[in-house]
């Protein structure tokens, strides 16, 4: 892995309405359109997308045209009662949709639950896979949640590649790295889908349990003379992974980030960790924004 993550760039917000600050709706075509060719330009490589991302898997060739990226795609969560061998399909019949819909960009595929193989179980699917990537030539891995978890599943299957979630507020993969040293890693959610971003009183009324390691992290980037931007990314490029994925909803917010990447020196400071998953894993957060 680099000692500082390369920047990547994921697509989930090209598909979706996505995130807490994020808008309501889907980008523009014509905006994606300028996103890829400004990130290309600014030397991004790696793009992250997924089925599971409304339509934007389907279309990303032909938004990408001859823009020099790869891109790591996701198995879906597998449906629930399905027999071994309708699973089985299933996984089968995903990785060959995305390959189908991304040909030579593909360059790996994780299982988007990878709290599949948390235990001992689901081995025979991880077998299926890794025999049809290694067929098609793309790495194979999982997207994980809780770093801890995914470092025993890295301990018994051979990840080529995990995606992991990662910020000034959850530190927990930085406990774990050395878990991961042949392992390439993605780092997620170095914003925790904007809410490190927001403005003090916007944040506290979207999730007030967060204020007070809010109001830490705020104190942290004066005391350091730092926009939440720039500490932000100063924090997780501090991070051994091989990339950090962020998402954006037009290219003034991409020209923003790149330029704060580019300028950012590493800064490790585990004191603004938080252990609260209340806080840190945006699966459990209210559904419901207040308004």
């Amino acid at each position: 892995m680099t000692a500082s993550p390369a920047l990547a760039l994921g697509t989930v917000q090209f598909g979706l309405a996505y995130g807490i600050a994020g808008s309501a709706k889907p980008v523009a075509e014509s905006v994606v359109r300028d996103v890829l060719a400004q990130a290309s330009a600014a030397g991004v490589t790696r793009l992250d997308t997924a089925a599971a991302y409304g339509d934007i898997e389907q279309r990303l060739a032909g938004l990408i045209g001859d823009l020099p990226f790869d891109v790591v795609s996701k198995i879906p969560a597998l449906p629930l009662d399905l027999s071994d061998d309708d699973r089985i399909a299933f996984v089968r019949n995903s990785i060959l949709r995305s390959h189908d819909r991304l040909g030579s960009l593909l360059s790996g595929i994780l299982f988007h639950d990878g709290e599949l193989f948390t235990g001992d179980t689901n081995t025979a699917l991880w077998d299926c896979a890794a025999q049809l990537c290694g067929q098609l030539g793309i790495a194979l891995g999982v997207s994980g949640y809780d770093p801890a978890s995914t470092a025993s599943v890295a301990g018994r299957l051979p990840l080529a590649m995990t995606q992991l979630p990662g910020s000034a507020l959850d530190q927990r993969f930085a406990r774990a790295a050395g878990v991961f040293k042949d392992c390439e890693v993605t780092l997620r959610s170095i914003f925790l889908q904007g809410l490190l971003l927001m403005p003090d009183n916007e944040a506290e009324n979207r999730l007030p349990a967060a204020a007070p390691a809010l109001a830490n992290f705020e104190k942290w980037c004066a005391m350091h003379h730092l926009s939440p931007l720039g500490g932000t990314i100063a924090i997780a490029r501090s991070f051994p992974a091989a990339y950090c994925v962020v998402g954006v909803d037009d290219a003034a917010q991409f020209e923003a980030i790149a330029e704060a990447w580019h300028n950012a020196a590493p800064m490790v400071e585990p004191e603004l960790a938080c252990n609260d998953l209340t806080i840190i894993d945006p699966r459990v957060w209210p559904k419901e924004r207040k308004s």
